[in-house]
């Protein structure tokens, strides 16, 4: 593979834009440039790295004035030599190149070829190239935030000293092996406290990314209560939009209505339920049945009470209904109480009122500031392999003192092996093969 010369559009495909990247990486990229792309005083024998050449790209079938920049190996993003042409930003002229460029010798790449390279070549180990990919998919601040703390190797940092944890209590024990009488109280128990060391630094991030799904997915909150009192005015004052319709007729949600938005970097998905109550409407009763469905498939319920009403047994069931699952109580109709209620916040839905001091207890209810600031997993394949790493380790601390080293060093070694699969040190081609499948082509 080390062989080929790959090209690709860096910029996204079947877009027109401003400009077009074309990207070859490879041992030929710097000899086709020079068979297409001249500059003045431009002299590719003698050219300068890292610098913006502007000159002219030469097709078959037209020209385009571009920049030019070669990237020198090994300092370049794949750890070949690598040139960018910069077009102007065309679907036709950035074909144009690359059909140029292929027909000059180089080949398409295939999907996430130029990151794949790059691990390959060690400028990156595998997790790390995973929050790239993290990284273009994001759609909140935060995923795009826990995507960089793995593309920049916090994640994999902390699973490298807990790994480090591990091999030196290996370290210690094989030693013992070698030297039995020497080294037995040198030994054992500096093993066993590195042993410690590492599972608490496991266990430690499982429970950081035990939130994970605020950051892939968002918080899912459902907005619960009788008939009419307030839920789709908070909805909307919450969304900043009036996407619920907003009557004094009871039961004009008839449905789950479900928006998104943006809170502090985390994305929230909004349920706004029909109000619960006894009705002889078969509509009406579909949607109460789907409010409970959604209440009890919410991470948080605002339980919404109309404090200028009485309170009513319908009320009292409802939040029995919510009780025992995380929940805000929510007094609405603040200006005009007349039955206060036993209340978390008290708001006017209708103006907005004490509704950002809701947005902060939402937040700190579902602790979703925790997932923001952590360095978390939030990779399936991760936290499979840290769990695996997390029961070998259980194994050889509790019959540490029970069995022989060499029986012990069996659960360290499958420890320490699954932790290198994160990381990439100690992987199958097949999955490599499989996780760089997923990368847009050009990346």
């Amino acid at each position: 593979m080390k062989e080929d010369t790959i090209v690709a559009a860096a910029t996204p495909p079947g877009q027109a834009g401003a400009v077009g990247i074309v990207r070859m990486s490879g041992p030929r990229a710097k000899k086709i440039a020079e068979e297409v792309f001249c500059a003045v005083d431009l002299d590719f024998k003698k050219i300068e790295p890292y610098r913006m050449y502007l000159g002219k790209i030469n097709t078959k079938n037209f020209l385009d004035r571009a920049f030019c920049v070669y990237c020198k190996a090994p300092k370049s993003y794949t750890g070949e030599d690598v040139i960018e042409f910069h077009l102007h930003g065309g679907i036709t002229i950035v074909k144009g190149v690359i059909r140029e460029l292929t027909e000059r010798g180089a080949r398409p790449a295939d999907a996430g070829e130029f990151t794949k390279r790059a691990y390959l070549n060690g400028k990156m180990n595998l997790s790390e190239a995973e929050g790239i990919a993290d990284m273009i998919n994001a759609e909140s601040e935060a995923e795009i935030m826990a995507a960089y703390r793995l593309m920049s190797g916090e994640v994999s940092q902390t699973i490298s000293e807990a790994a480090s944890d591990i091999l030196e209590a290996a370290s210690n024990l094989e030693a013992y092996l070698d030297y039995p009488e020497e080294l037995e109280e040198q030994v054992f128990e500096p093993s066993k406290k590195a042993l410690k060391s590492a599972l608490l630094k496991l266990r430690t991030a499982l429970k950081n990314s035990e939130n994970r799904r605020y950051i892939t997915d968002g918080i899912n909150i459902a907005l619960a209560g009788l008939t009419n009192v307030g839920k789709s005015s908070l909805m909307n004052v919450l969304l900043k939009d009036e996407r619920a319709i907003v009557t004094d007729i009871p039961g004009t949600t008839r449905d789950v209505l479900k928006e998104s938005f943006m809170l502090d970097g985390i994305k929230v998905n909004i349920l706004d339920t029909a109000g619960i109550r006894e009705s002889t409407d078969t509509v009406e009763r579909i949607g109460v049945e789907k409010a409970k469905k959604a209440i009890d498939s919410a991470d948080i319920v605002l339980f919404v009470m109309d404090a200028s009403l009485p309170i009513t047994k319908e009320e009292e069931s409802l939040y029995s209904l919510i009780s025992q699952k995380k929940h805000i109580r929510i007094e609405n109709k603040g200006d005009i109480i007349k039955y206060p209620r036993i209340k978390d916040i008290t708001i006017e839905a209708k103006t907005g009122k004490n509704v950002d001091k809701l947005i902060s207890l939402i937040l700190e209810k579902t602790d979703a500031k925790t997932a923001l600031s952590s360095s978390i997993l939030t990779r399936e394949r991760h936290i499979y392999a840290v769990k695996e790493a997390e029961k070998s380790l259980q194994s050889a601390i509790k019959n540490f003192d029970s069995t022989t080293p060499d029986c012990t060093l069996v659960d360290i070694k499958d420890a320490y092996s699954s932790l290198l699969k994160i990381t990439g040190e100690d992987v199958s081609e097949s999955i490599v093969d499989k996780i760089f499948s997923t990368f847009c082509v050009g990346k």
